[in-house]
């Protein structure tokens, strides 16, 4: 294996760790470890509490979990976000559970190890202060999306049986003070090396994530000048941004750069790899799911090249006019026929026609330049449109190994879909009779990049710098000073191609000043990390989401904006997180936030 990061460690180090299916425990209860006597041991326990990282809400799907949730993807009928954006989500959620549960987990490893390798290991003071720095890390990164999420939670920092998990909520300062306190004990430990770009010790904790972590946790507290010295800090730790070509941050063979500051990192062994290509991927892609789906409102946000506004009127003069269900005309491929000889090319049509109207086929269905016109409009924009997204009549060389005897094809994405075989070679999101944008982020192309759809090696990056730096441009921001935060934000937008913006109005990247900032800050931040698992926090954090995501008219979306599923706001009360109410029912301590029914 070329990575070792996350090993199966010993079955026992973690009483936990084989749960039985029944059990009516609570989840954030765990016993206190028994096998930490060796520097092997210790090592190995360490890693469980990394491990932790790998489930869905943790990190390992983190990324299609919690952007569904937020503006930049769309999930399809069954997917993750379906009970928070229908309207019936409840306390018993499986998504809410699972949250709760596995970031408990992680905070009860690490505080068997905060406590048992100080008294019981046998390793140098250096080795040991450095495993306990690490462990404090991750417990912070586990209590700051939990506090994010719950608004408050039971603190637990030392072990304990299940008979004690019964503290009360801790309030979300007192959450936040103890990531602090953490974090700053990981910044003051000398062990704890500066980065760990290169060496045995890549991707594990580092004074820069410790840094990195903790500026998050004060703009949460809109702490911004405390914030603004951490995430200028982490620059300082040897981490920087990766000046290649922006897409290559996603592909197998460029995820040890100086950028990847804390990277989830898997390997192309069954059981250590990574279902990230199962998820974005279409069933061309490696027999893929499509269940994270960039939003047309994503697609539609990248600017032009100039740094002008997208208007679909741009492109198509009087396109916003129209009913939305009519511009799908603009979408369809070339040759469609209703008198044409080939019997799927008239269904095509007929079908087509039968949905929008004739009078809308005939006025405005070009049969053979209506691919060059809507190509336009994905032309010329942000460049990393076109490296996140696979737009309509682009193509990507796509592998099944179920179709065409298992060989790679260079599929196209058309609509209406004729078919994913010769003579077509169509690119299909999925089985749905609706053409819905794909990632071309995080979706390897060509036959042989990864075994299988669930067998993906990529490092996923949790923290990575330009997250850090958008975040700095925005704590600079707020605390007034705007030269330095659009330099700050001129650093990741520069390196994408868009051209710098300037202070000062009169042009479209011309800053008017705070309240424009921000707003410039927030397009940077959707447009630079879709797909990465931070969008929905940022809304959350911005005061944004009800804005974004349930606005009158939206929901799951086709390319030109016809609703496949309605989103329905269920109340203000849809955030902060409810606590589970199985959690509830076994802590009679634990209250429940306001508006939620257990």
């Amino acid at each position: 294996m070329r990575k070792l990061l996350f090993i199966l460690f010993i079955v026992g180090a973690f009483s936990s760790c084989t749960k039985d299916i029944l059990d009516t425990k609570p989840y954030n209860s765990i016993s206190e470890g028994l096998m930490w006597e060796s520097e092997d041991l210790a090592d190995q326990g360490v890693i469980g509490i990394y491990n932790a990282l790998r489930e869905s809400t943790t990190g390992g799907l983190n990324y299609a979990t919690f952007d569904g949730l937020g503006f930049v993807n769309q999930y399809y009928k069954n997917g993750t976000d379906l009970g928070f954006v229908s309207g019936t989500v409840t306390p018993s959620h499986f998504l809410i559970i699972d949250s709760w549960k596995q970031h408990y987990e992680g905070i009860h490893r690490a505080n068997n190890a905060i406590l048992n390798i100080p008294l019981k290991t046998e390793a140098s003071e250096e080795k040991k202060s450095r495993l306990v720095a690490e462990a404090k890390f991750l417990r912070a990164y586990f209590y700051y999306r939990l506090n994010v999420l719950f608004h408050g939670v039971p603190l637990y920092t030392e072990p304990v049986d299940n008979a004690e998990t019964i503290k009360p909520r801790s309030t979300v300062m007192e959450i936040w003070e103890q990531c602090i306190q953490d974090l700053t004990d990981c910044i003051n430990e000398p062990s704890l090396p500066n980065n760990t770009i290169e060496g045995s010790l890549h991707g594990r904790a580092s004074k820069g994530s410790a840094y990195a972590l903790r500026g998050m946790v004060y703009m949460w507290m809109k702490e911004y000048a405390k914030a603004a010295e951490d995430l200028e800090a982490v620059g300082t730790s040897g981490y920087s941004l990766y000046l290649g070509e922006w897409s290559n941050l996603f592909k197998p063979e460029y995820e040890k750069t100086n950028e990847m500051i804390f990277p989830l990192q898997y390997d192309e062994a069954a059981g250590f790899s990574s279902d990230i290509q199962q998820v974005v991927g279409g069933r061309s892609h490696y027999d893929g799911w499509t269940e994270a789906q960039p939003a047309p409102d994503y697609v539609d946000l990248h600017q032009w090249a100039d740094g002008k506004p997208f208007n679909w009127d741009d492109v198509i003069p009087g396109y916003s006019s129209m009913p939305v269900n009519q511009r799908e005309v603009f979408f369809l491929r070339d040759g469609l026929d209703k008198n044409s000889p080939v019997t799927v090319i008239q269904n095509a049509y007929n079908t087509v026609e039968k949905r929008i109207g004739a009078v809308t086929m005939a006025e405005h269905y070009l049969k053979d330049e209506n691919e060059a016109r809507i190509k336009t409009a994905y032309e010329n924009r942000d460049p990393r449109l076109k490296k996140s997204v696979i737009t309509p009549y682009s193509t990507f060389t796509s592998w099944n190994p179920y179709w065409n005897s298992g060989q790679e094809h260079e599929g196209t994405m058309r609509w209406p879909l004729l078919g994913q075989n010769a003579p077509y070679w169509d690119m299909w999101s999925d089985k749905r009779n609706l053409g819905f944008y794909i990632y071309k982020k995080f979706n390897a192309e060509g036959k042989g990049v990864y075994i299988a759809r669930d067998r993906v090696y990529i490092d996923l990056p949790l923290i990575r710098y330009a997250d850090v730096v958008l975040l700095l441009a925005e704590a600079l921001n707020e605390g007034g000073d705007l030269e330095p935060s659009v330099t700050a934000l001129n650093r990741v937008r520069t390196r994408a191609g868009m051209p710098a913006l300037t202070i000062g109005g009169g042009s479209p990247n011309g800053v008017t000043g705070k309240e424009d900032m921000r707003e410039r800050i927030k397009y940077e931040r959707r447009i630079e990390l879709a797909l990465e698992g931070v969008n929905y926090f940022d809304e959350l954090r911005w005061g944004t989401w009800k804005e974004v995501k349930f606005y009158q008219g939206n929901g799951v979306k086709a390319y030109w904006g016809s609703i496949e599923q309605r989103y329905s706001w269920k109340g203000d009360y849809i955030w902060p997180w409810p606590i589970p109410a199985a959690e509830i029912q076994k802590n009679p301590n634990l209250v429940q936030n306001p508006g939620w029914i257990n």
